[in-house]
């Protein structure tokens, strides 16, 4: 990981931390800001949605669906894949507990913000599926990249399994953003992309068709040393009414205990994003 990247470390004289979360606003919620350009990045936290983000701003435009708690920009996880296996989810099915409930800690500073709740499984096996509590560090801004939103997800499963798809950052995108590109770290370049399912190895990026806001993925590579550690895909996958994006790391035989990973999401208008990416890719 780039070393500006490591050396964002959390104020933490700064924070504050609850034994039973207080949340900022009155409605449960927690807004992060930071300037970036002719306008903020405003990324609001809820608990309604275990402290995941239900709303994400720039410029005028909102780049989070609004249907339901399934559209925030939150982490995920899936058993067995391959076979379609069981999901679970930091916001959650609404059928299960409250989300509010499962906040266990909010700490919080002016771009910043730490939480931890166990993750919700969906569906009618949920009861089947092994404790996971998510560690989650989610922040605006990096140095020299204020349209950085920098997410540090610790996942910790509460016994082995043989196959587990970790999302630290999916966001489902409104279908307003039309435009889907690829981005090569070779060359700084956009390709064109359909929005197929699939896992691509390069960052991928939605944008709206005149490219004036877009939101794009990134995942640093793992250090030198660590070959087998995992690597990042990058999805994109149409729902209906909207589009996500995910981060997606493939562990076989995940063991108990943390499973850590640093993704990032980018904001702006295309040409932005594109700076970002070519900035944090650029050899050190």
């Amino acid at each position: 990981m780039p070393a500006a990247l490591l050396a964002a470390a959390m104020p933490a004289a700064a924070a504050r931390a609850q034994d039973s979360p207080a949340w900022p606003e009155p409605d449960g919620t927690l807004v992060l800001a930071r300037p970036f350009g002719r306008s903020e990045i405003a990324l609001r936290l809820s608990r309604r949605v275990a402290g995941a983000a239900d709303t994400l701003t720039w410029n005028g435009v909102a780049f989070l669906a609004d249907a339901g708690v399934g559209d925030a920009l939150q982490a995920r996880l899936t058993l067995d894949p391959e076979a379609d296996g069981r999901q679970a989810s930091e916001a959650g099915d609404p059928r299960g507990e409250p989300a509010a409930a499962r906040v266990r800690s909010l700490r919080a500073g002016r771009s910043w913000a730490e939480t931890v709740a166990p993750l919700a499984w969906d569906g009618p096996g949920a009861a089947a599926g092994p404790d996971v509590i998510l560690h989650k560090r989610i922040a605006l801004g990096l140095p020299g990249l204020g349209n950085a939103i920098e997410v540090q997800a610790g996942f910790v499963l509460s016994r082995p399994a043989a196959a587990v798809r970790f999302e630290p950052l999916s966001a489902t995108v409104p279908a307003e953003f039309t435009e889907a590109w690829r981005f090569d770290p070779a060359t700084g370049g956009l390709d064109r992309l359909d929005s197929a399912p699939g896992e691509r190895p390069q960052p991928v990026i939605l944008a709206l068709p005149e490219g004036s806001h877009a939101l794009g993925i990134w995942s640093p590579a793992p250090p030198a040393g660590e070959a087998d550690a995992p690597r990042a895909g990058f999805a994109i996958r149409p729902v209906p009414g909207a589009t996500r994006l995910s981060c997606v790391f493939r562990v076989a035989q995940a063991a108990s205990g943390a499973h850590d990973f640093a993704c990032y999401a980018l904001v702006g208008s295309l040409t932005d994003v594109r700076a970002a990416l070519r900035s944090l890719t650029a050899p050190e």
